[in-house]
């Protein structure tokens, strides 16, 4: 399994220092304005491809694998009246067409009500024009796990390539339904194609490390491989809530607690092999 990380396409070089193997580009910065979240121009221009190019190379050079993305989330995409719709739909298409032209294997979107995801995704991938990448539903906290799977069953029955992104840390404070997260991973078995993985302790979204919150991590390392999970180890953490000073030791820390993770994982693996 390999260990992966969401960040910014220019921090490949930091996250192969760290001892990452795959990125999961974040582009959820580009709809913003630096007010109050700072804006990610990336995806500016037309030709947003020249702009990519370099950071692809260079991920290339380096050996790490762009292997998700996350496009923006942070607007109802189910209601069109809203202010400046039009241009948040827009760079999430473009978001989505870019994903694929770095060649990221699955993209995020978050879930809502079963309908409402269903016919999002569809004018999503229509409009994008995208062939080959998936697109994994993401577990939320105001949304119970029935409308994850109902989604992801009625697209899949249509023809679309999609998944599920597990976000362990909405899984565990996910009020609307009473699975831990190990259970979750049982309920949702072979959808699942990617991972958040960050921790809390039920009372809000904080996006620790593992360890840190009250997840219980060796059942969850577990029941993922009892699912056959294929995909990476992938976190979805906030370091730069950490103080500067400290910020390093944190990082290096997080990459230890994934291997840590990972090696539970392939324990039970060929435990499961050897039965």
């Amino acid at each position: 399994m390999l260990l992966s990380a969401n960040a910014s396409i220019e921090k490949a070089e930091k996250l192969v220092e760290l001892g990452y193997d795959a990125i999961d580009v974040g582009l959820t910065g580009v709809i913003y304005h630096d007010d109050p979240l700072p804006h990610n121009p990336i995806l500016d221009t037309e030709d947003y491809e020249t702009v990519l190019d370099p950071h692809i190379a260079k991920c290339k050079e380096l050996g790490l694998k762009i292997l998700t993305t996350h496009i923006p989330y942070r607007f109802n995409y189910a209601d069109p009246t809203i202010e400046n719709y039009d241009y948040y739909y827009n760079m999430t298409v473009r978001a989505l067409r870019a994903s694929e032209y770095m060649g990221a294997e699955w993209t995020v979107v978050h879930v809502r009500e079963a309908a409402e995801t269903v016919a999002f995704v569809k004018r999503l991938v229509a409009d994008a024009g995208v062939k080959h990448i998936g697109i994994a539903i993401e577990n939320m906290v105001k949304y119970s796990i029935s409308e994850v799977i109902s989604a992801h069953d009625i697209l899949e029955q249509e023809g679309y390539r999609v998944g599920v992104c597990l976000d362990t840390g909405h899984c565990h404070i996910n009020k609307y339904f009473s699975y831990d997260v190990a259970e979750a991973i049982r309920v949702l078995g072979k959808r699942i194609k990617m991972l958040h993985v960050h921790d809390n302790t039920r009372n809000a979204d904080s996006h620790f490390v593992p360890s840190m919150g009250s997840i219980k991590w060796k059942s969850v390392m577990h029941a993922l491989a009892d699912a056959d999970y294929e995909g990476a180890f992938n976190f979805e953490l906030q370091p730069g809530k950490i103080p500067a000073e400290a910020r390093e030791e944190y990082e290096k820390f997080s990459v230890a607690m994934g291997r840590y993770l990972i090696s539970v994982f392939e324990e039970r693996m060929q435990e499961n092999a050897n039965k």
